[in-house]
Order: structure tokens, then C-alpha cells, then sequence
């Protein structure tokens, strides 16, 4: 799939909820991480580089690889490869994928090449798009093959005798704006405004969040325990 991660940007550029990600599943990342997919490098520049000492970040799109490179020349910690998971030949303590899955076919067969190169007690961290149902254009347009609900995980879980420590769903404003954008199916040039007046009511998504349980969202976050 052609895959040119243009709406990335806009994501980057909503702090509130990269912060809000982050809260999430930062109780889960260890000091030896890789990073499947990483795109601009968002999540390793504003988060990790504060508390993982050996960050590795794959992504075989050529162009965002090239841009991970200049952005992170000269640093250390900082170590980027384009290979598939499959191909990596190192073991890791947390393995995220933040909005990854959906752009592969086949995310069970990625999901247990990811547990081979996990170390034991580590954590594999999955966000994916929750709602199969609330599926757009929108998502066709960003290379996306699925939206995913819970059931996906329980039974990779179960599949594969793992242990669950989070299966949340969260950002509920997120999922209003989604229902919404699936009425009026907005088009690319809509995405700039859409984004910047969700990423301001973050803060009140959270708080419903912690009032619904968690219980809907635009996103589905799951934490597996290896």
C-alpha cells in the first residue's frame, strides 16, 4: 500500500493529545525500546529521549526514514533502522506501535514477530484506531486496512497465552468528531481545522474518559505483558 503519511503533521502538531498518548503507556516504557513505525519521530524526540537510553526506530517508508536520519544525526540514543520487524535481529524491552497496525494486512502475523523479539517481562504497546464501523474515507486516504475493537486483542491474547495489563479505549471527543466526519465526509483540505479544534478539547475528552470508564474513544490502547 502506498502509503505517504501526509496527515502525520497534523497529529505531531496536536500536542494535547500526543501528551495525553504518552500519560497512557509511559508506566510501560523500559530503557531498551524500539519504535515500529515511527513516522516523524514525534513520540522518540518529545518523549523517550527522556527515559529510554537506547531508543530504536524502524520504518521502511523511505522518505520519513530519511527525515528520522537528519533529525536524529548525532544522537546516540538515538539508532534508526528500515527493516521489518521480522528482520531485526536484537531483543527489546518495550515494543510500541503507536497507529501502526492499521496500515499492515495481516497484524496478527506482525503482532507475533514483535513477541520474538521481546524480552521476558517486557511490554508490547499497541494504539490503534478504534471502530471498524466508524471506517471513512478518511482512513482509506491514510493507508489504513481496518479499525479494530477489543475483541481483536482478547483473542490475540488468548491465541497466544499472554497476559493483558491495559485494553482501554480513549479520546472520547475523538469519536464524536469521527461519527461526525463520517456524516459530512470531510476531504483533506478539512483535516488542518478539524484537528486543531479536537486537539483543544483533549482536556475534556480526558475527563469524560474517567467518567465513561474508559468505556468508548476514537483510539483503542492494549499492553501486553510478555
Amino acid at each position: 500500500m502506498n502509503y505517504s503519511g501526509w496527515e502525520l503533521k497534523f497529529f505531531d502538531a496536536s500536542k494535547n493529545f500526543r501528551n495525553y498518548q504518552y500519560k497512557l503507556v509511559k508506566d510501560y516504557i523500559g530503557n531498551k525500546i524500539l519504535e515500529v513505525g515511527p513516522g516523524t519521530g514525534n513520540f522518540a524526540e518529545n518523549f523517550f529521549l527522556k527515559k529510554a537510553e537506547n531508543i530504536y526506530l524502524t520504518e521502511i517508508n523511505k522518505d520519513l526514514a530519511i527525515g528520522l536520519e537528519n533529525k536524529f544525526k548525532g544522537n546516540k540514543n538515538v539508532n534508526i533502522l528500515s527493516k521489518k520487524i521480522n528482520e531485526i535481529d536484537m531483543s527489546f524491552n518495550t515494543i510500541c506501535y503507536f497507529d501502526v497496525i492499521e496500515h499492515i494486512e495481516f497484524p496478527k502475523k506482525e503482532l507475533i514477530e514483535a513477541l520474538n523479539k521481546l524480552e521476558k517481562n517486557g511490554y508490547l504497546v499497541v494504539i490503534v484506531p478504534a471502530y471498524n464501523y466508524l471506517f471513512s474515507d478518511y482512513d482509506r486516504a491514510v493507508g489504513h486496512y481496518r479499525r479494530y475493537e477489543k475483541k481483536f486483542f482478547i483473542d490475540y491474547i488468548k491465541e497466544n497465552n499472554l497476559k493483558c495489563e491495559k485494553l482501554i479505549y480513549f479520546d472520547s471527543i475523538g469519536y464524536m468528531f469521527l461519527l461526525l466526519n463520517k456524516i459530512i465526509k470531510s476531504k483533506k483540505k478539512s483535516v488542518s481545522f478539524a484537528t486543531f479544534i479536537w486537539n483543544l478539547l483533549i482536556p475534556i475528552s480526558k475527563i469524560i474518559d474517567l467518567l465513561t470508564f474508559n468505556s468508548f474513544g476514537k483510539s483503542l490502547l492494549c499492553i501486553i505483558k510478555k
